[in-house]
């Protein structure tokens, strides 16, 4: 088992509540940009169409953003959580993004309404370099709205607690 997987004895906690996002054009091409992906199927029907998409395809990883600015509340179904708060992580240590992984079972494109549920998993203690640290896994399963599977995520963050 490589570091990043979670190993088969993980805890995980229970779903979250379903978050529905649409896909919309100009997110899509300023996150295009801010990848430094100049390719012009992102901000352009036309050249979306002459790669062979039927509408302006989304960039490989904008799951990983596109609940900041497609979730509107009169999309949603079910109550949202707040938002973190800053006091969760006021506690000293290093958290960091270790890496994401993405499986996609189609293109997401503009004009999509997904729906999402995540789940995260409880810290794992291992052993790095730099000495102890918590692995958190968390995984995001996008569908269209009749549970057709769109894209699923996984996210591995590491907390070092000793800085």
């Amino acid at each position: 088992m490589q570091w990043n997987e979670p190993p088969a004895d993980v805890v995980w906690n229970d779903w979250g509540p379903a978050r529905r996002v649409r896909i919309e054009h100009a997110p899509v091409m300023l996150f295009a940009r801010a990848v430094k992906d100049e390719s012009p199927v992102y901000s352009s029907e036309t050249a979306a169409s002459e790669a062979g998409f039927e509408r302006v395809p989304a960039p490989p990883t904008y799951t990983f953003v596109m609940t900041h600015a497609g979730a509107f509340p009169d999309l949603q179904v079910e109550a949202q959580p707040p938002p973190p708060s800053a006091d969760q992580f006021t506690g000293g240590g290093l958290y960091l993004h270790g890496e994401q992984h993405f499986t996609y079972h189609r293109t997401v494109g503009v004009g999509d309404v997904l729906e999402a549920r995540m789940r995260t998993s409880q810290p794992v203690a291992r052993e790095g370099r730099r000495g102890p640290l918590h692995v958190t896994w968390y995984q995001t399963q996008w569908t269209e709205l009749d549970g057709t599977p769109v894209v699923d995520e996984q996210i591995v963050s590491l907390y070092f607690p000793n800085g």
